[in-house]
């Protein structure tokens, strides 16, 4: 081989190494590194946007409900963490500290006992054994800061509520982070457009899911109860 044809080659391998980086070709050479047949469309890597829908409300989504009010009446952190709390999806924690919110990922609830700081675990303890016999009522309660006036302050209605409208914008407040990934973007879509909100009243709020054949915590707010800041 002169080095004419080492050249064309060295120039051949190049071309192939660019176009294999970027697209998938089918492509043929001459002995002197000449192109001379393209039997394949160049191939783009598509990411599939996911459409989801939330399931109707129904008599299984109804007795979850109750089953978490029940374990959490009772304080049973070790049983809402094994029957209610996806092992692989988690749940995302919204609080607030000093103002600011903040989202954490977690796989499980903690039995935090220091009382410096509102915890998940205190508002868990304060559940009322008599809540797993309320009437489940659906409608979209919303809670008032009402800054200037007292008398407004709290949710617009009291007892235990199942909505499919969410109280702020997941996704919008991750996207304000470079720490989240693209997976987390999905699990943030999958949970404002198939969740539902159970509020019960005056200070527990959270999400189900319908993940896996059933539903599951994957989201508790502690924002929206918290005056701190103003709202979004």
């Amino acid at each position: 081989m002169n080095y004419k044809n080492i050249i064309k080659t060295i120039s051949s391998l190049t071309l192939i190494l660019l176009l294999s980086g970027c697209t998938h070709k089918l492509i043929t050479y001459d002995k002197d590194g000449n192109i001379i047949e393209d039997l394949s469309e160049t191939k783009t890597e598509k990411i599939e946007k996911i459409i989801y829908k939330r399931p109707a409300v129904s008599l299984l989504l109804k007795n979850r409900i109750r089953d978490v009010l029940k374990a959490m009446s009772k304080n049973d952190l070790i049983k809402l963490n094994q029957e209610y709390i996806h092992p692989s999806f988690g749940f995302y924690n919204l609080y607030k500290i000093d103002g600011a919110k903040v989202i954490v990922e977690q796989k499980m609830i903690y039995n935090i006992v220091d009382e410096e700081t509102e915890e998940i675990s205190h508002i868990i303890s304060r559940v009322k054994p008599k809540s797993t016999s309320l009437k489940i009522i659906e409608k979209n309660v919303k809670f008032d800061c009402s800054p200037n006036d007292d008398a407004f302050y709290g949710w617009n209605d009291d007892g235990l509520f199942l909505s499919n409208k969410s109280d702020f914008p997941l996704l919008k407040m991750m996207k304000n982070y470079s720490t989240y990934k693209q997976k987390d973007f999905q699990k943030a879509e999958q949970i404002e457009n198939t969740s539902y909100k159970v509020v019960l009243t005056p200070e527990l709020s959270f999400y189900l899911t319908f993940i896996d054949n059933n539903w599951y915590i994957t989201l508790i707010d502690r924002i929206t109860t918290d005056c701190s800041s103003p709202d979004y």
